[in-house]
């Protein structure tokens, strides 16, 4: 009986291994991300309400999405959740590069991993639960932020029954939780930049400030890129702050993107509007992110 090449047998090896040990990740994000995404494609083409009978559904077209573009409610959250994604995500990288310039520093000494320890511990909490103790100190009458500002004279604060006080909370509850994550990335991308071009730099008489906008900044736009694309992701996703602290008030004031669709396809009960607005809402970030990246991503003009 003839046997069969070992050299056949490993190249068939070679070529069916790559296929089994990626089947099952193929498996999991067609099953868990592929088919819900079409599959709100299709329901978005349906009027679909919960509270109508099964035989009351049919096909409307696009009018969910006509419905969504011309809702009220949904332009201002739009409005809301950009404007809250551009003032975090400015403030997170800034605060991130600062943070990170300073870890890579002397001026911490040996302490430096004590205090890295320290500035990423929000990062280890998760959102609903940071936002939830944001919401305690924000309390009107016994939060301790209040107690602070009447002591100092400054008189309490209805942090979720003012337009204004509920916004400016739910922006430094994301900035406290997600300024650690940037400083992570940018402290890893400072160590990429070759002491070399710094020390030239020094030289030639750039000061601190010089050096850093004309070598250091220019080297890690890439990663500057990155971190801000992510940032802008998950910023334009904003729900579980905005759940614990405000569920959207005063009015609708707070409501984002996420909300008012959640509210949209749960709360009202129109799964077919509620699944347009979440086909918005994806284009909405990823054009928003990819937009922000190829911007970043650019050299910087040398004329």
């Amino acid at each position: 009986m003839k046997r069969a090449d070992p050299s056949v047998r490993g190249g068939r090896l070679d070529r069916w291994a790559p296929i089994v040990f990626t089947a099952p990740t193929l498996l999991f994000i067609v099953t868990l991300m592929v088919f819900p995404f079409f599959y709100s494609i299709y329901l978005s083409l349906l009027k679909y309400k919960l509270t109508l009978p099964a035989a009351s559904i049919h096909f409307a077209g696009l009018d969910n999405y006509r419905y969504m573009l011309h809702n009220a409610s949904f332009l201002r959250a739009t409005e809301w959740t950009f404007v809250f994604s551009v003032i975090a995500v400015a403030v997170e990288v800034t605060l991130g590069m600062i943070m990170a310039l300073t870890l890579s520093s002397t001026a911490f000494g040996n302490r430096t991993a004590v205090f890295k320890s320290l500035f990423i511990m929000p990062l280890m909490l998760a959102p609903i639960v940071s936002a939830k103790i944001w919401s305690l100190l924000f309390q009107v009458i016994y939060g301790p932020i209040n107690y602070v500002l009447s002591s100092l004279g400054a008189g309490r604060v209805s942090w979720s029954g003012e337009p204004l006080p509920a916004k400016l909370s739910i922006i430094l509850v994301d900035i406290w939780q997600s300024a650690p994550f940037c400083m992570l990335i940018l402290l890893a991308a400072l160590k990429t930049v070759p002491k070399e071009l710094t020390e030239a730099a020094a030289i030639d008489g750039a000061g601190r400030f010089g050096s850093f906008f004309k070598v250091t900044l220019p080297q890690i736009r890439h990663f500057l890129a990155l971190v801000v694309s992510i940032r802008i992701m998950d910023a334009l996703r904003v729900f579980d702050s905005v759940v614990a602290l405000t569920n959207g008030a005063p009015g609708e004031s707070t409501e984002t993107l996420a909300t008012v669709t959640y509210k949209t396809a749960f709360r009202y009960a129109d799964i077919g509007a509620g699944s347009a607005g979440s086909i918005l809402y994806f284009l909405f970030i990823v054009v928003f992110s990819l937009l922000a990246f190829v911007f970043l991503q650019r050299k910087p003009d040398r004329s």
